[in-house]
């Protein structure tokens, strides 16, 4: 286990960070667990979410026997907001909670922004743990969003098709559906540059995509699609890499929950997919996180629980060595993690922070395999 731990910590202390022997590091948990409600009624409206944010809290745990292995001392606080805005308040005049360093939660939109008045004005770092939410208008320079937004997914699904074609032909095939249309419109903000073969199309079953297509230059389809006949029938409208020169498709890993996964479709139109959220369960040190968490917890890790690993590692660990402003050392810098690399960006000075990275995963012989 020790490898394990020091291996994640090391490739943290590549970019000029070391440990620090100071008091304990004051963290605090702020997550809608909905203990009692789900107690009194297993079937609570905010159940799911409850349960999310209970596997979340057991990664979390692991993480804080890895860093107090590493020699990092944390003073960890949890509190359950309840998926309530007053239940957050009240929290916020707890003695605990005013001497927080950091704050991994809340999870929904009206508790980050309770939170938000406070930060600023102590200046200490909050984190959205496990959603993302596109469409707040809220500057935020102490805001640490551990996903990536729906609108930032245009940038890099762009940046890693021209980083290996920079002739490429860029067809972009969105849906109706919340995702689509979100995926559909920053798509858009980047049609205008002349220098990219890029076109940006609204899927209907009369949608011709052979019209688009090129043969000369590569094809790169990326399907924004989140409804299953609208990706079925892009898949199938475009044909295959036998009819198509040159064919890549891009999806979502959103496909892989369809009620009827073609993956002969999926196989033929060489499938590439991207994703916030990827471990690989070959590499020592998912395989040793999976061993520790079935231990202490006799279960298997979920999403949430390595995503609580990682968060809370990689956050505390940063401030134990950089004090209350460590976002100053992790910005731009591409961070490796169970199950995704932490590359935070930040757009101006007021903005929040945002990790701009993507699992790209290649459907090769009917398997997911990480290409980056």
């Amino acid at each position: 286990m020790k490898h394990f731990i020091f291996a994640f910590i090391f490739t943290i202390a590549a970019f000029q960070l070391s440990a620090q022997n100071k008091k304990a590091n004051n963290v605090s948990l702020l997550l809608p667990f909905c203990s009692k409600q789900i107690l009194a009624n297993p079937n609570y409206k905010d159940a799911e979410l409850g349960n999310i944010c209970r596997e979340y809290y057991q990664g979390a745990l692991i993480a804080i026997d890895s860093l107090e292995l590493a020699g990092v001392k944390l003073s960890l606080n949890v509190f359950d907001t309840e998926n309530d805005s007053l239940t957050m308040l009240r929290i916020m005049q707890n003695v605990a909670f005013k001497e927080s360093e950091l704050f991994l939660g809340p999870v929904r939109q009206g508790g980050n922004q309770v939170l938000s008045q406070f930060c600023k004005k102590n200046e200490i770092y909050h984190v959205s743990p496990l959603m993302t939410f596109s469409k707040i208008k809220m500057d935020d320079p102490y805001w640490i969003s551990a996903n990536p937004d729906l609108p930032v997914y245009a940038g890099i699904i762009l940046k890693q098709i021209l980083s290996v074609d920079t002739a490429a032909n860029i067809i972009v095939v969105y849906d109706k559906s919340i995702v689509g249309k979100s995926l559909g419109q920053a798509f858009k903000t980047f049609a205008s540059n002349k220098k990219l073969r890029l076109r940006v199309l609204e899927y209907n079953q009369a949608l011709d995509l052979k019209l688009y297509t090129s043969n000369l230059y590569a094809n790169h389809i990326v399907v924004a699609a989140t409804q299953e006949s609208a990706v079925n029938g892009t898949l199938r409208n475009m044909g295959d890499t036998s009819t198509t020169y040159k064919l890549t498709t891009y999806g979502l890993m959103q496909w892989f929950d369809f009620k009827n996964v073609d993956y002969n479709l999926y196989q033929r139109c060489n499938l590439s997919v991207f994703s916030p959220f990827y471990a690989d369960y070959t590499r020592d040190e998912v395989k040793q996180f999976v061993v520790k968490y079935r231990e202490r917890f006799s279960t298997e890790p979920t999403e949430a629980a390595i995503k609580g690993y990682d968060q809370m590692l990689l956050f505390t660990f940063a401030l134990n060595q950089n004090g209350k402003k460590f976002m100053d050392k992790l910005v731009d810098k591409n961070i490796p993690a169970l199950g995704t690399s932490f590359n935070f960006i930040k757009y101006k000075e007021s903005s929040s922070y945002q990790t701009g990275f993507l699992n790209l995963l290649k459907l090769d012989n009917y398997a997911l395999k990480k290409v980056n």
